[in-house]
């Protein structure tokens, strides 16, 4: 990780934990069926915090996967085009020599 990314953990993590600290109001939360009476409101935002990570998490994964096989692609067409770059080729004027005298089990058999 960089230093960058460390230090905005940190300073996330310490205001993180000064909202828990201070909110420890109890609130009666709601939600379908769902009742809860008695629930920190730190808690409740964190949980609404965490459903919305995987949310984005979620939505992102997609792209990710997208992304992910375009680069192997490209990857694996970069890779092609290096071979054939380091093979001589027919199109650029060089082609490989003739056999001088090829072996009997590869010499053309007259048809009869």
């Amino acid at each position: 990780m960089s230093k960058i990314t460390v230090i905005l953990a940190l300073i996330l993590g310490a205001a993180l934990a000064l909202f828990v600290v201070e909110n420890q109001e109890l609130v009666a939360l709601h939600f379908f069926w769902i009742t809860v009476r008695a629930l920190p409101v730190s808690l409740a935002l964190l949980t609404a915090a965490v459903f919305g990570l995987l949310v984005g998490l979620l939505l992102a994964l997609p792209g990710r996967i997208t992304s992910g096989r375009r680069e192997g692609r490209l990857r694996r067409n970069v890779g092609r085009l290096e071979a054939r770059e380091t093979t001589p080729s027919a199109s650029f004027g060089t082609t490989p020599p003739a056999p001088i005298d090829a072996p009997a089990h590869r010499r053309a058999r007259p048809r009869e």
